[in-house]
């Protein structure tokens, strides 16, 4: 798990990630063909991200094959139902 200002240490590889808040709430789940590409030229959640909790937000990620990442996400998105996900993602 990394802090927001550590995102040049996530992984190039492709999975699921959850964006917790201070307390540990998940706010935030999506997937990425590479982790670390997708957080570091400019994630498109960063300033609500940002607003809602600071730099005491977290990313946890879970390394998952490519032709897995739709089904893995909509399963986390229907489990966590963070509030920063505007809709479940549909299943491909």
């Amino acid at each position: 798990m990394l802090p927001l200002d550590k995102l040049k240490c996530l992984p190039k590889t492709s999975g699921i990630y959850k964006v917790l808040d201070a307390k540990g709430n998940v706010i935030y789940v999506g997937q990425a063909k590479n982790i670390h590409s997708r957080w570091n030229n400019g994630h498109h959640k960063l300033s609500q991200i940002l607003a809602e909790c600071g730099l005491a937000a977290r990313i946890d990620w879970v390394e998952i094959p490519e032709w897995l990442l739709n089904r893995a996400e909509n399963a986390a998105v229907s489990f966590y139902k963070p509030k920063l996900n505007s809709k479940t993602p549909p299943v491909v």
